[in-house]
């Protein structure tokens, strides 16, 4: 997509740096997001001078500061043609020891707040626009101990294949990437025990991004794109490899 300006809501999470990188060296126009003004700062340092990247920080959760970033982007660069959605959160733990505001949190920050983002920018998309939201495994396979997080990812994908419906007849293309846990240094910090073969780089969902903002998907309309490296769900039940599998091979006679 030529002229490409895109509202990124959150960019201030673990997955920002690597997405506005990889969208600003590809010359789109980007207004960041987010609450956290000393990380605007220092995205703004290092992205300011690529392409043309400004911040405003801003709370996308509530429907006036959604509409206020939506419109300050096409106030800045003319034009939006699409919204990045970043904001998210992660949340454990067992169903008795959950207090109810907490599935109200984790539902707020991954479901609620794209779609609070997303009634903000669709009036500015006048030509067609890219929608992009990212989801979890844990939403087709909930697990125990994360019911709160993964009903939050079902509603937001179920969500996103509903509008997609929707919005296509006007070139609009929602979207979503998929992910496990992203291997930043800020999860390495918080779980150094984690066995990373089950993470993904934030690099890999960046690309997955690029792709979903560009012409390259003009053909998906509600699709959900996995990106989970070597990530899989294990059981007890399906045993070991078979037999042979993993060995080294005898060398030939």
């Amino acid at each position: 997509m030529t002229g490409t300006s895109l509202l990124v809501a959150g960019a201030t999470g673990r997955l920002g740096e690597a997405t506005v990188r990889l969208l600003a060296e590809r010359g789109v126009s980007l207004l960041l997001t987010g609450r956290n003004a000393d990380r605007l700062a220092d995205l703004r340092k290092s992205f300011g001078g690529t392409g043309t990247v400004e911040t405003l920080q801003v709370d996308t959760t509530e429907p006036g500061g959604a509409q206020h970033a939506a419109a300050e982007a096409v106030r800045r660069f003319g034009s939006l043609t699409g919204l990045v959605h970043l904001v998210g959160q992660f949340r454990a733990g067992p169903l008795m020891l959950t207090d109810a505001s907490e599935y109200q949190d984790v539902m707020m920050a991954n479901f609620y707040s794209a779609v609070i983002a997303t009634q903000a920018v669709l009036p500015h998309l006048r030509d067609g626009g890219r929608l992009v939201y990212f989801g979890s495994p844990l939403a087709g396979e909930p697990l125990a101990g994360l019911s709160a997080y993964a009903a939050s990812k079902a509603a937001l994908v179920a969500w996103m294949r509903s509008i997609a419906h929707e919005v296509k007849r006007r070139g609009v293309h929602a979207n979503a990437v998929v992910l496990t846990i992203a291997d930043t240094p800020e999860m390495r910090r918080e779980r150094p025990h984690l066995d990373l073969d089950h993470t993904v780089s934030a690099e890999l969902v960046a690309r997955a991004v690029g792709f979903l903002t560009s012409d390259a998907s003009d053909g998906m309309y509600g699709s959900v794109v996995p990106v989970l490296g070597r990530f899989s769900f294990n059981s007890v039940l399906a045993g070991g490899p078979p037999p042979g599998v993993g060995e080294p091979r005898a060398a030939a006679r």
